[in-house]
């Protein structure tokens, strides 16, 4: 562990600090509130007092930004014994299990993809998925268009596989 001096140049009680080559900055300090401000960020506001609750909690999740990913459609839904194992979705994201995501060169896949575009992109990713998987997977092709499930259809299958794995709990 190691301590800084504080008649180091840069600190102390100065309330100044520089980096090496740089300009000196000074904190002020914290300025209140005045109502004018607070009207003006929307402090009244349900959706601001949403968001204030959301960044206060690092486990919270805005709604809205969960309601739009659970609607993204499957490019590619992967089972093995009947579970989902992996998917391709429609927005470029992909989802499997960590074993699996290892098993993939992804620096090749992002170099043999790189010129391709997004659905030509998600076809090469769910090609080398089934590689991977073997014959023993069965593989869900919706595309790009037309009727497939959504994320969020795919991860309640997968929370209610669990909890039957786990014996109802």
């Amino acid at each position: 562990m190691s301590s800084l001096s504080v008649s180091a140049p840069g600190y102390g009680p100065s309330g100044a600090y520089a980096l090496n080559g740089g300009a000196v900055t000074r904190f002020s300090a914290a300025t209140k509130a005045t109502p004018d401000m607070m009207a003006r960020v929307g402090v009244g506001d349900s959706a601001f007092q949403q968001q204030m609750r959301i960044a206060g909690d690092p486990n919270a999740v805005d709604p809205a930004v969960a309601a739009r990913s659970r609607a993204v459609q499957a490019h590619t839904v992967f089972r093995q014994g009947g579970q989902v194992v992996a998917a391709v979705w429609r927005d470029g994201q992909t989802q499997m299990s960590n074993g699996l995501a290892a098993r993939l060169d992804w620096t090749a896949l992002e170099r043999q993809t790189a010129a391709l575009s997004e659905a030509q992109r998600r076809d090469v990713i769910a090609a080398a998925i089934a590689k991977q998987l073997g014959g023993s997977a069965q593989i869900q092709r919706y595309g790009d268009s037309g009727a497939a499930p959504t994320r969020g259809a795919v991860i309640d299958e997968q929370a209610a596989a669990n909890r039957t794995a786990r014996g109802g709990r």
